[in-house]
């Protein structure tokens, strides 16, 4: 069976005090870091970034999604 493999890129928001990772989409849901740095609240309408931007950092992750391909 033939595979196609999908690339999506997910985007995080990393603290630069502990280094705590939050994806993007919280879901309408206002997520911290562990040293309460960073505060991260987004859906697909809107993003909110709640903290200094020199304790921010953008990081672009990429994912590879296998999909398998059949014949009916």
């Amino acid at each position: 069976m033939p595979t196609k493999t999908k690339t999506k890129k997910e985007v995080y928001w990393r603290c630069k005090k502990c280094g705590d990772e939050i994806y993007w989409n919280t879901h309408k849901s206002m997520t911290y870091c562990k040293c309460g740095a960073l505060g991260v609240d987004g859906c697909e309408f809107y993003l909110r970034l709640i903290g200094d931007e020199k304790y921010r950092e953008e990081v672009k992750k990429e994912k590879h999604e296998n999909k398998r391909f059949t014949k009916n």
